[in-house]
């Protein structure tokens, strides 16, 4: 299940203290994401989990979990800071309303336990887990996640793409975007992702949605796709690349937005 070592080292050690932490109020813990859908990249791929609980996560259990979050964060590990995961009460899965705020840890150094709004891209999550998560504690998911409809999904990556991405592309302004190669090469992905999900109704890895796009979509954005897939975390591009990326949002988010696709 595992594609090595130092992914299992860190699922378990995450399993083990969660139960530790949450104890009765824990209803069960899921990996979704690439390991789940099989497309893990050792290199880039990060782990991502969702942690059901019973009822939304006290100030006192929160505390704790910060700092265990704190402490795996220091262990000799490549993935020591490339965790994602989120404690979300069964019952708010059960009946979803985007921007209410749970404890969620994103990936990087540095970053810590936070209380955060989930947007509405959180239903490709729960429809994630529940098709294809994989179970380290509780019950089969698709006991505790409704279904989630093609219908929903869809409209969950327009209303992401038409409010979260134009907005964020807005602050692109700043040079230092320049040296986030990395991130750049999400957001292509991501790009080539919901594009794939708005025209098949289902949501696939990234891997599967870049290699559907250089087979679909014309140029110049072929070309930047394939270039994509060689930055790297720390890498830095030019201001005319920059530029194309937030061209390359713009018209994926305007078409998705507007039905065009």
């Amino acid at each position: 299940m595992y594609p090595n070592a130092d992914v299992q080292e860190i699922v378990g050690t995450l399993l083990k203290a969660i139960k530790s932490v949450l104890s009765d109020n824990l209803e069960g813990i899921y990996l979704k994401g690439s390991l789940a859908l099989g497309d893990f990249d050792p290199k880039t791929s990060d782990i991502d989990l969702l942690v059901i609980n019973k009822e939304l996560v006290s100030e006192e259990d929160f505390t704790r979990l910060a700092e265990m979050h704190s402490q795996i964060q220091k262990m000799h590990n490549r993935y020591a800071n490339e965790v994602e995961l989120a404690y979300v009460p069964l019952s708010a899965i059960q009946n979803f309303r985007p921007q209410q705020q749970y404890p969620v840890l994103e990936r990087g150094v540095g970053e810590r336990l936070k209380w955060k709004s989930l947007g509405a891209n959180w239903i490709l999550e729960f429809w994630t887990v529940r098709e294809h998560g994989i179970t380290l504690y509780g019950p089969n998911p698709k006991t505790l996640i409704p279904p989630i409809t093609s219908d929903e999904i869809v409209g969950a990556v327009r209303q992401v793409l038409a409010q979260d991405w134009l907005e964020w592309v807005d602050t692109w302004d700043s040079p230092e975007w320049s040296t986030h190669a990395g991130e750049m090469r999400f957001v292509v992905e991501t790009l080539c992702r919901a594009l794939y999900t708005v025209g098949h109704g289902e949501l696939s890895s990234k891997p599967k949605a870049v290699r559907w796009a250089l087979l679909t979509l014309p140029e110049p954005w072929r070309s930047l796709i394939t270039e994509s897939q060689s930055w790297v975390a720390g890498g830095s591009l030019d201001g005319a690349r920059v530029a194309q990326i937030e061209a390359f949002v713009r018209r994926v988010a305007t078409q998705v937005s507007l039905g065009q696709v």
